[in-house]
């Protein structure tokens, strides 16, 4: 029988007013990326190069492009905007300013209480 490892097994986050049990984080990190923008459109054809130009306006002097996404059990809700100290630690060390860019939580019949919260790490 095979195994699957759990090498995240003693990992906590702790964020400004959040509580849960997490049971998932997905971080990204992107590399500054390009500024253009996609201004294709529907009058192009098959095969035509994908039209884009330099975006009108610039990013702030904060963006490091990093991301971080968790998955947690309870019924803490994270307000989208809140911004403080994320921590991260265990099978995945990070620890920074961040702001919360989006958050849910779920309810539905016969489970638990299910949330998620994406944050921007400065």
């Amino acid at each position: 029988m095979a195994t699957t490892p759990h090498d995240g097994s003693g990992t906590t986050v702790t964020f400004s007013g959040f509580s849960g049990d997490v049971t998932g984080i997905s971080y990204s990190e992107s590399a500054g990326g390009n500024n253009d923008i996609d201004i294709s459109h529907l009058g192009q054809t098959v095969g035509e190069t994908a039209l884009s130009m330099s975006r009108p306006l610039k990013g702030g002097g904060g963006e490091t492009g990093k991301e971080v996404q968790i998955d947690y059990i309870g019924s803490s809700v994270v307000e989208a905007g809140t911004s403080g100290t994320l921590s991260i630690s265990g099978g995945l060390t990070i620890s920074g300013t961040a702001t919360c860019t989006a958050s849910s939580v779920t309810l539905a019949v016969n489970d638990v209480i299910k949330g998620s919260a994406t944050f921007k790490i400065e």
